[in-house]
This record gives C-alpha cells, sequence and structure tokens, in this order.
C-alpha cells in the first residue's frame, strides 16, 4: 500500500513540475531612451497569457497582466492594468505580430464595445509599431 501511494505521489509532482516548467514563458524587452517595458509571454496551445511592464524614468512601473487568443502569428487579447496613481484598473487591447523571435506591438483605431475597448476587424496596423520586442538573451546583441 505505501508503494502504491509513493507512485501517486511521484507522478503528482513530476505532473506538476512539468506544468510549471511550461508557466515560466519567456522574456522579452523594449528599450526607447530610459522608457523600457518588459513582456513575459506564456503560449498555451491557441491562447496566451503573461504580464507586461511598463517603466518610465522617476516613475513607477506600470503593470499590466495580458491574456487573448493566437490566430496565425499574431496575438489579439487584453491588458488589464492600473494606470500611474489611479486606483481602478483599466482595460485596453493589445495586439503582438510575431516576427522571428521578436513580437512588435501594432494598434488602430479603438471602439468601444459592451464597455471594452477593441479593435474593429481589419483595422489592425503594424507600419508604425508601438514597441518592439527582443529577447532578453538578445539584449546584449542590440
Amino acid at each position: 500500500m505505501t508503494k502504491f501511494i509513493f507512485l501517486i505521489v511521484f507522478v503528482l509532482l513530476g505532473c506538476n513540475s512539468n506544468k510549471v516548467e511550461n508557466q515560466k514563458g519567456k522574456y522579452y524587452i523594449h528599450i526607447d531612451g530610459s522608457d523600457t517595458s518588459r513582456l513575459r509571454l506564456v503560449i498555451h496551445e491557441n491562447r496566451f497569457y503573461g504580464e507586461v511592464v511598463h517603466t518610465k524614468w522617476g516613475g513607477a512601473p506600470v503593470v499590466g497582466k495580458i491574456n487573448g487568443n493566437i490566430i496565425g502569428d499574431t496575438l489579439i487579447g487584453d491588458n488589464l492594468y492600473t494606470p500611474y496613481r489611479w486606483k481602478e484598473k483599466k482595460r485596453a487591447p493589445i495586439v503582438l505580430l510575431r516576427q522571428g523571435d521578436n513580437y512588435v506591438e501594432g494598434g488602430g483605431p479603438m471602439i468601444e464595445f459592451m464597455g471594452i475597448l477593441t479593435y474593429p476587424e481589419n483595422t489592425i496596423t503594424f507600419d508604425n509599431p508601438k514597441r518592439k520586442y527582443v529577447p532578453i538573451n538578445q539584449i546584449e546583441k542590440l
């Protein structure tokens, strides 16, 4: 009986360690002068989630939780964040395009649908990207 319990505990710990390892995600960074944006991205099948941290010189970081769907090379979702010196959280759309190992943040006109800001279909553009995230391990190459 103790061997059976040991086997069950061993299997559960083994399965749990894989989940934790997969949930760490990959880290990306965008630097524009003294402004820095960091992105932690976890991709699971056709969904993504993670965290975005925007830091401006002399200001407190703005931390947002992101999640959404993956359609081809495009990640479309929303960012739930608390703006600097605000009490309430805000929700804003976020769209990322994968270009090799990098991600480019796009934009476009936003509309409010049922109280949530979103990008209308076929209006997202990556011509003038807001940010270009590169993997943290490639930052020395910039």
